[in-house]
């Protein structure tokens, strides 16, 4: 890749962050009037996790090019006030969904990662356009057998979907 394009494509990834960073963390996670700050959320996305599903796949799917997913769970550093499937809730852990794939173009409509036909949240691109990642409190969504899709804005219709579904690791186990 040349380098100006690649400095482009930087400066587009960082512009984008920066306008999901001042929309505030609703973007992050589900709909919710309670939400962490801007700087938790901002932790959330690099904190580190515990793998809880991760799926790879060879041969690109669709258009986003998509190649996996990851799946973790995140311990909170402090119980946090939030909104859960419309119900306010004290929570202590989040789950962070990471999409592979692209490079993801970035466009007017943030890109949306799914589970099933559940919007986990509004995700957010890497530095590399490889990865969009959304954070989500709610447990229920990482379910074994779960389809990881993304789309830009809301649309089901215009989701694609991640070939591998959701495979939880168990504690001790090889699964």
């Amino acid at each position: 890749m040349k380098p100006i394009l690649m400095n482009r494509r930087l400066a587009i990834s960082f512009a984008a962050l920066a306008l999901l960073l001042a929309a505030g963390p609703r973007v992050f996670a589900q709909r919710n009037d309670k939400a962490p700050s801007n700087k938790e959320m901002r932790e959330l996305l690099k904190q580190p996790g515990k793998l809880v599903s991760e799926a790879r796949s060879a041969r690109p799917n669709g258009d986003l090019k998509l190649t996996g997913h990851r799946v973790e769970e995140i311990q909170l550093p402090r119980s946090m006030r939030v909104e859960v499937q419309g119900q306010p809730a004290v929570v202590n852990k989040a789950w962070r969904v990471t999409v592979n794939g692209g490079p993801f173009p970035v466009r007017a409509l943030p890109a949306v990662v799914w589970i099933d036909d559940q919007i986990v949240g509004y995700g957010v691109e890497n530095e590399t356009l490889t990865q969009i990642t959304a954070i989500t409190f709610d447990n229920s969504l990482i379910r074994e057998g779960g389809v990881v899709a993304i789309s830009y804005g809301e649309n089901k219709e215009a989701r694609v979907t991640v070939p591998q579904r959701v495979q939880l690791k168990r504690e001790g186990g090889n699964q």
